[in-house]
């Protein structure tokens, strides 16, 4: 293997490896167990612009579901009974809340939370960023290789 060839394939392994350990969003996903009188909160530390969208399933009685932002403002609240999926658009960076309460059921309560944060850069999807940059890294190498080639 020539020079030019080992230096295009460090190029094409590191754009590759570039692409992998980057956040392309984070999914979540636990079980909470709020017996009788308790309540728990969940912190998500989110950026301006992040989207959150997730889905809260119960096992037993019903609860009480919060969220709030970074200054503690009440964004959505409502009693879940079974079911319920939630999205919100942090409006400025921050650590946003989800709460949860059992406070008029006399059983314990298993919340199955799920979620996905999708993180925004300009407006743009991160995923969206990323596939622009590695396909501009990409014709860069190209180009790069094309112009190191020997010449027949």
């Amino acid at each position: 293997m020539n020079h030019h060839m080992k230096w295009f394939s460090t190029v094409l392994f590191v754009i590759l490896l570039s692409g992998l350990i980057c956040d392309l969003g984070t999914a979540y996903s636990e079980t909470i167990e709020l017996q009788m009188g308790k309540n728990a909160t969940r912190m998500l530390d989110l950026n301006d612009g992040d989207v959150v969208s997730g889905r809260i399933t119960l096992v037993g009685s019903g609860i009480n579901f919060s969220i709030t932002d970074a200054y503690d403002n009440i964004i959505q609240e409502e009693t879940i009974i079974g079911l319920a999926d939630f999205q919100l658009t942090a409006t400025e960076g921050g650590e946003y809340s989800l709460h949860f309460e059992n406070f008029f059921s006399k059983d314990t309560t298993f919340v199955t939370l799920n979620y996905n944060i999708q993180h925004y850069i300009f407006g743009f999807s991160q995923e969206i960023i990323l596939l622009f940059a590695i396909v501009g890294l990409v014709l860069i190498a190209v180009i790069v290789f094309v112009a190191l080639s020997p010449r027949p």
